[in-house]
């Protein structure tokens, strides 16, 4: 039974979302990709041999890249994509990328330098109500140095 977004639905199927972004950048950081990354990957490139080296060793993406080959060189479809534009976007794509991977690690050790400034906040003041290191240690976490040079 087809649905108003034409997907065939029967009482065992489900809807899966397809992310072909990460395919897409596993493949531009050199990742090792599953079966199902190099179809994704496959349909994205306009190179030839990419395609080709992608689909080395399984016959059946083979058959796909010598497809894609043949519509390519068809002079009916040339001039339809334009592959400059497609690497500005490859190029763009990975600059996000990395941004968001700088991005999170930073805010990781945004959090983790606030953790340990409260931990020392916390050992200051139970330094001032005169509690040992060795309480405060196992309060904080902190080591006996840290401890020491808040003293």
């Amino acid at each position: 039974m087809k649905n108003n977004e034409n997907i065939i639905e029967t009482k065992t199927s489900e809807k899966i979302h397809i992310d072909m972004m990460k395919s897409f950048n596993k493949y531009l950081n050199e990742e090792e990709l599953t079966k199902l990354d190099k179809e994704l990957v496959i349909l994205m490139l306009d190179d030839y041999l990419e395609i080709k080296k992608i689909a080395e060793g399984d016959d059946e993406l083979m058959e796909v890249a010598d497809k894609l080959y043949e519509l390519t060189d068809n002079i009916n479809n040339i001039g339809l994509y334009d592959p400059e534009k497609r690497r500005e976007e490859e190029e763009a794509l990975k600059i996000e990328y990395h941004s968001n991977i700088a991005r999170e690690e930073g805010i990781e050790q945004g959090i983790e330098q606030g953790v340990t400034s409260e931990k020392k906040s916390i050992a200051k003041n139970l330094l001032k109500m005169n509690l040992s290191v060795k309480d405060i240690m196992k309060a904080t976490g902190l080591s006996k140095k840290q401890i020491i040079m808040l003293m």
